[in-house]
């Protein structure tokens, strides 16, 4: 495309994985036509805001940080994203120094939209979804952290009563294996050691024959890559396959984030989950089964329309049963076209806060006894950056469960693979000692 002039772009991210994706794509695809990323609004002549929508919380923070970023006169402002999506013109109305909306499906259209922008002031708005269509590729940032990730679907078609992202995002595509292939090979080359694999519902993956499994078995078996991971998976969806990989191949990290939402039948039921408790329980012990040393991670929403006592009580129960290592827990609240939106959000606020603290005591409880019983232990540490405690500074890293780890920095330096003994455990982060270089 025609570029007037190199623009200086500060790029800013709300919300998942996937829009941390995303928005370093948009970062490569600009400088790729020819602009410079810089890292403060103060410096750029373009400001883009990748935005989430998937509670009204999120969008009344991104709306904020729009307003404060408008006091950047000079600057054309753009929102991308879940956001833009669901509000699309709405926004001028806002944020009045917005020039450019994006929906989730509409970055490649934001190098001619920017430079309209500058020439004539001219504003845009992109909010089709493609449809059956899918990115097969975003320009890769050829310098970049040593963990990075890689989008394999984009959209989502469980329609979960309470969620909003299958209006924003659209059904299930998938990338073509070879695109995918390509993308990890070229961070390989550029200094990657670990790579997660993206999509609302990751295992949900297909391209012709070839399922989730095989295409991390295929990667496993035909990238440098030294460790492999995966967010976010549907417990309806996944299968024993998914852990016999991981216990057969020590590279594919003995993780998983299986979100659950509620532990009361009903809810799970009115929620649209499309399992029961017993269901989800019977995978996660056929996971322990299979992978003994496997991290169970988690989502949780409390008061949910018509949510009793008992039913909350069982959410209780569930979580003691199935023993998380970590769980994100929220207050339900309603999303505008949603179909839990049409129901009476009839739990008091009140009890909403009360239940997420129990419920939060609960999975704290839990995960100290889990991770004080792993002190002494020996674990394999990734170092993917810098970190200070107090005067002390560290490299930190993850286990292959995903658990933080800090080691002393030296003669160690970001992207090594150290043995450590986990010394010490202080606010749910072990302090390792490395004995040995891998």
């Amino acid at each position: 495309m025609r570029i007037v002039r190199t623009l200086t772009v500060y790029c800013e991210s709300f919300g998942c994985q996937m829009n941390a994706y995303d928005t370093d794509g948009i970062g490569a695809l600009l400088e790729g036509c020819g602009h410079r990323i810089v890292g403060s609004p103060d410096a750029a002549d373009c400001i883009i805001v990748n935005t989430c929508s998937v509670r009204e919380h999120a969008e009344q923070r991104a709306i904020g940080r729009l307003l404060d970023l408008s006091r950047h006169r000079e600057a054309v402002i753009v929102v991308c994203g879940c956001m833009a999506q669901r509000m699309g013109a709405r926004l001028f109305d806002l944020v009045p120094a917005v020039k450019v909306v994006a929906g989730t499906d509409s970055y490649f259209l934001l190098p001619e939209a920017i430079s309209n922008a500058v020439d004539n002031g001219e504003r845009s708005v992109f909010i089709e979804l493609g449809g059956s269509s899918v990115i097969e590729t975003m320009p890769e940032k050829h310098e970049g952290p040593v963990s990075r990730y890689v989008a394999i679907t984009r959209g989502c078609e469980n329609y979960c009563s309470y969620c909003i992202v299958p209006y924003l995002r659209g059904k299930v595509r998938s990338r073509s294996v070879r695109s995918i292939m390509e993308e990890v090979d070229g961070l390989a080359e550029s200094g990657a050691r670990e790579v997660t694999l993206l999509g609302q519902n990751v295992i949900a993956f297909r391209d012709g024959s070839i399922g989730f499994g095989e295409l991390a078995r295929k990667v496993l078996d035909e990238t440098p890559i030294r460790r492999l991971r995966f967010l976010t998976s549907h417990p309806r969806d996944v299968g024993a396959d998914v852990f016999e990989l991981m216990a057969a191949e020590k590279r594919f990290c003995s993780h998983i984030h299986l979100p659950v939402q509620a532990g009361s039948n009903r809810i799970l039921e009115a929620m649209n989950r499309g399992y029961s408790r017993e269901t989800y329980l019977a995978k996660v012990r056929m996971a322990r089964s299979i992978v003994p040393d496997i991290a169970i991670t988690t989502d949780i929403i409390v008061g949910f329309p018509s949510e009793t006592d008992a039913d909350f009580r069982e959410t209780i129960d569930l979580v003691r049963e199935a023993g998380f290592d970590a769980a994100f827990t929220f207050q339900y609240s309603p999303r505008s076209g949603t179909a839990a939106s049409l129901l009476a959000d009839d739990v008091p606020a009140e009890t909403k806060k009360e239940r997420l603290h129990a419920l939060n005591s609960v999975v704290m409880e839990k995960r100290a006894n889990m991770l004080g019983a792993q002190v002494g232990a020996t674990a394999e540490i990734l170092l993917d950056g810098a970190a200070q405690k107090g005067e002390y500074r560290f490299l930190k890293g993850r286990t292959p469960q995903f658990r933080n780890v800090l080691v002393p920095r030296e003669n160690l330096r970001e992207g090594d693979m150290v043995l450590v003994v986990l010394r010490r455990l202080a606010n749910f982060t072990f302090e390792g000692e490395v004995v040995a270089e891998r």
